[in-house]
């Protein structure tokens, strides 16, 4: 009964995690309540006795086992709970495995323009629309959703937005345009290519007059799991904006990183690795007289899976409560060997 009632004491400060010792004072206080009530119920057969100047009773070995595993209980419990249980339902492991699958969906991608940062690439898609493909650039290629037979190349520039977005991240306002990836974009072959490309224009006159320096047009990529929404990758840290140099070529490794965050569902974390390629020219600037724009300048992204081998991480506490009950039942165990020892139980005849 009084393993009982610690576990259920345990639950309450779990549940709580505002005060576990809690369960040590109370505990305490009923293992003091146990060798009062014992020495009150001795003195009372001790009064009895000696009215009726009989024998003294006895000593019972079955009483002073229960004596002693509740006892024993109502102090151990308490503490194990404090000291091993309490900190393994509190802390943070996380489990790492690795496997290979045999393909992969490509992911999406979100170009951001910090609005407030006048050095960054200024985003459109008119009269220049964003361009998507799968294997290779070949413009007269079928779409990806209809070429159910994954023949590449395929073109998936229907899976841009139709228009600029905003998008608030962390106080600061954001012009984006996001590539949502389907079940059409599969690679199926490690190194197979996405070419992702959006186009832009830039200021250098008031690049310099708000910096004092004249940089190449940046903008912030994010590349996250296409079951996520951009608002849901960021949030659970599944993915992180980088800054990149939004006037030229931009090759993208994605390693397969499959976590879980506690309490959510499993998707991708991808491993970046980025290499860029500068384009030489500067054929958007509208700020420029003496190299005025000719057309927008475009970011091209180059995506591919070097690999299909994976690795899979899950967040998780060091204990869970069916632990707990299975440490907490060996514990019992041992309390009643130690009792029936002391108790002299185990040398009965």
């Amino acid at each position: 009964m009084s393993f009982i009632l610690s576990l259920l004491l345990g639950t309450v400060a779990a549940v709580q995690k505002e005060l576990p010792e809690i369960l040590i004072i109370v505990s305490t206080i009923l293992a003091i309540l146990v060798v009062l009530l014992w020495f009150l119920d001795w003195l009372k057969r001790q009064r009895v006795n000696t009215r009726h100047s009989g024998p003294l009773p006895p000593y019972t070995k079955n009483l002073g086992n229960t004596v002693l595993t509740s006892v024993i209980t109502l102090v151990a419990i308490p503490l194990l709970y404090r000291y091993v249980w309490y900190p393994g339902l509190n802390t943070d492991v996380i489990t790492t495995t690795k496997d290979t699958v045999g393909q992969a969906y490509f992911p999406s991608i979100t170009l951001f323009q910090r609005e407030d940062w006048t050095s960054q690439g200024s985003l459109v898609v008119s009269p220049a629309r964003p361009k998507c493909f799968i294997g290779w650039a070949d413009q007269d290629a079928p779409n990806c959703e209809s070429s159910r037979s994954q023949n590449l190349p395929c073109r998936c520039e229907d899976r841009w937005e139709e228009s600029i977005g905003t998008f608030i991240w962390h106080g600061a306002t954001y012009r984006t345009l996001t590539l949502v990836s389907s079940e059409a974009l599969l690679c199926t072959v490690p190194t197979t290519l996405m070419l992702a490309q959006a186009f832009l224009w830039y200021d250098s006159s008031k690049a310099i007059n708000d910096s004092s320096r004249l940089l190449s047009p940046s903008l912030w990529v994010a590349v996250y799991d296409p079951t996520l929404t951009l608002e849901e990758a960021l949030e659970n840290d599944y993915t992180r904006p980088i800054l990149v140099n939004a006037n030229g070529m931009i090759s993208v490794n994605l390693g397969l990183n499959y976590r879980q965050v506690r309490g959510k569902r499993p998707a991708y974390d991808y491993d970046l690795s980025l290499s860029t390629v500068p384009s030489l020219d500067m054929r958007c600037d509208n700020g420029s007289d003496k190299n005025p724009s000719t057309g927008p300048c475009f970011i091209s992204l180059w995506l591919q899976f070097p690999t299909f081998e994976r690795q899979v991480s899950t967040q998780s506490y060091a204990m869970s409560w069916p632990d707990v009950v299975a440490s907490a039942g060996s514990w019992l165990s041992l309390f009643q060997i130690i009792s029936w020892i002391i108790s002299g139980l185990a040398l009965q005849g």
